[in-house]
């Protein structure tokens, strides 16, 4: 029988701080043998479908008795990770990212050259989780973070297809109130996730997106209270907040997303095909009828990519069953009955072509779309200031219950920047 319990939250010594964090592992079963995989990544909304998947592999593993999975919310995760390190409690496998965040924790993992999966991967996202010419995290699935759309909703308001544009997005919130139909259904009690996400759609409107980050990061670039880019993104914020739900710092994440499943609202804001089972789960078909498009900021729609979110693993240097981890990440991400089973249920688009071919979802058949179109964004996840976004959440907090206006936020922001130029 499954077993999961939540960690409890410690604010003081050592103290594993984290809002919602399960951890899942089948009973031991005698034929299996003696090793147990640990493997601890930020994606909680797969907290229905992973006991699955691990049936699956100790079906055909007899070696391995079980895989403990710990589930964390992306805003908690790197705080569990650094707590977990401070007390020598890292996981064989953990969920390493790209970016500066790659970088910083490569001393704690180990090298994946040899991994055979790499091989058939799409080249452009097994690069990203190279440090220094090794690969040390491996890619296993490609969500497209963005809006979801319920297109039985759009349709009554005479909407065959997703917007493309700012102006366009206006259009159908316009188009749906005069059928009463609630349009956006903010997530934001996910704060420091809007940050980041919000941040990284803004800078994938520059020519080169990770110069300018680098241009940030050493404050070379031109005020930002002058940078139209900044004000799209206040712009897109203000739509959401003018056509979307009341409260919405407080209402909890799953709560909103339930909202979402059950068709009572045509939008909803920073989300993904991550929790396809949970759709499913609500049992009113809306897995069926959803559609996954870009944040709309700009009137240019070629400036309107999808922001890619990738899975990606890491194995740890203390841990004692290298081969074993490494052996899973490569079934994981490359063995068709794994990746059947994550299509099916966990909405995943595989980083394989061959594998692109059938069983997606119809969120990821969207994103398998924009991203062979070349719409969709780098994997810029990671590449932003680390912590940048639990330093500027509070602002943006303020910001959207109306406490403080933009040229107070993006003061902020020019004050983060100058600061964190003077530190490098």
């Amino acid at each position: 029988m499954k077993k999961v319990n939540k960690i409890a939250a410690l604010i003081a010594g050592i103290c594993l701080i984290n809002a919602g964090c399960a951890v899942h592992n089948e009973e031991p079963k005698e034929s299996q043998g003696m090793v147990t995989l640990q493997v601890c990544i930020a994606e909680s909304q797969w907290d229905q479908s992973i006991d699955g998947l691990t049936k699956l592999y100790l079906k055909e593993h007899p070696e391995i008795k079980d895989i403990e999975w710990i589930l964390v919310r992306q805003n908690s995760y790197w705080d569990l990770m650094d707590m977990k390190l401070a007390t020598g409690t890292l996981p064989d496998i953990m969920e390493a990212g790209a970016g500066e965040k790659l970088r910083e924790w490569s001393v704690h993992l180990i090298q994946l050259d040899d991994l055979p999966v790499l091989t058939q991967m799409f080249p452009d996202v097994v690069e990203a989780g190279k440090i220094d010419g090794h690969y040390y995290s491996v890619p296993d699935a490609i969500y497209g973070m963005g809006i979801l759309y319920n297109m039985e909703l759009l349709k009554q308001a005479g909407w065959e297809r997703v917007p493309r544009t700012k102006s366009q997005l206006k259009q159908l919130c316009e188009d749906l109130e005069k059928k009463d139909i609630f349009q956006f259904m903010n997530p934001y009690h996910e704060i420091n996730t809007w940050v980041e996400n919000g941040l990284l759609q803004m800078t994938a409107l520059k020519p080169d997106p990770k110069l300018y980050i680098r241009r940030l990061k050493k404050n070379t670039q031109k005020p930002i209270v002058d940078d139209p880019d900044w004000q799209a993104l206040f712009d897109f914020c203000d739509l959401t907040l003018e056509y979307g739900n009341r409260r919405p710092l407080q209402l909890d994440t799953d709560l909103a997303r339930n909202y979402f499943y059950i068709g009572r609202y045509a939008m909803i804001l920073n989300e993904s095909a991550r929790d396809l089972s949970g759709m499913k789960e609500a049992g009113q078909g809306v897995d069926q009828v959803t559609q996954i498009g870009p944040m709309l900021l700009s009137d240019n729609a070629e400036k309107n990519p999808l922001l890619m979110d990738t899975v990606r693993f890491g194995v740890t240097r203390n841990s004692k069953h290298q081969k074993e981890a490494k052996e899973f990440i490569n079934w994981m991400s490359g063995d068709s009955g794994a990746l059947a089973y994550q299509k099916e249920n966990m909405g995943i688009m595989p980083v394989i072509a061959s594998e692109c071919q059938t069983g997606l979802c119809s969120m990821a058949k969207d994103t398998y779309e924009y991203y062979t179109r070349h719409k969709m964004t780098d994997d810029l996840m990671g590449y932003l200031p680390i912590g940048i976004a639990e330093t500027t959440s509070e602002e943006w907090a303020r910001y959207i219950t109306g406490e403080i206006d933009r040229d107070e936020l993006l003061a902020v922001y020019e004050k983060y920047w100058d600061d964190y130029s003077k530190q490098e």
